[in-house]
């Protein structure tokens, strides 16, 4: 038996071979006979296409077609739970938002003295706000190495979500997306001033050998 994709389905054919002189023919040749087909992201075999296989047939019919199509599925599963995960972690995390506020206030300020603007006492008051609000998220800042971790699987979690893509065809090394990946290992494993050099220099991390 074997397999063809066609149109989202996989056609299954059972082959034989005539033999020359079976039927008075003058050679041999192979005779293709269609037995069905299933979709291809099926996760079993259909009753009526199970009933038309043999044992064989149906063995090489889940290990073409159905066990892929399983692991595809879970594999889909796991991406989606992973993005709801990092899309939850974001949404509790409120140092990205501290960061934008961050960035607005110096662009307003920014505007604000090339402007020669006055500002309300009212805006005054919920800057000062803001400003508690950012010392105290100063005085909480969660452990570094919790930061890292939790930045490392969010970006994963991201990635296999496709938040990027996949890479272009031709040279990847000069995409931004590589030059970011070389950057952080450098910053983590390979850089002279890199986290694990600075673990290893305290002895909380081997010197390779």
């Amino acid at each position: 038996m074997h397999a063809k994709k066609r149109n989202g389905r996989v056609m299954l054919y059972r082959s034989s071979y005539v033999r020359k002189g079976l039927n008075g023919n003058s050679h041999g040749y192979a005779v293709q006979e269609f037995v069905g087909s299933l979709p291809t992201d099926a996760q079993e075999v259909p009753a009526e296409l199970a009933a038309k296989l043999s044992p064989e047939e149906r063995e090489y019919v889940e290990g073409k077609v159905v066990l892929p199509a399983r692991r595809a599925a879970e594999q889909a599963r796991r991406m989606a739970e992973e993005e709801r995960r990092a899309l939850e972690v974001r949404e509790r995390d409120p140092r990205w938002r501290l960061d934008e506020a961050l960035r607005l206030l110096g662009d307003a300020g920014g505007l604000v003295s090339d402007g020669g603007l006055r500002i309300d006492a009212g805006r005054i008051t919920a800057l000062r706000k803001l400003l508690d609000v950012l010392a105290t998220a100063a005085r909480l800042q969660p452990d570094p190495l919790d930061a890292v971790l939790a930045a490392v699987v969010s970006a994963t979690a991201m990635v296999k979500a496709g938040h990027y893509g996949s890479a272009p065809a031709g040279n990847v090394r000069d995409t931004a997306v590589y030059k970011r990946w070389r950057n952080i290992g450098e910053a983590v494993d390979s850089g002279k001033d890199s986290l694990l050099k600075a673990l290893q220099a305290k002895g909380w991390a081997r010197v390779r050998g």
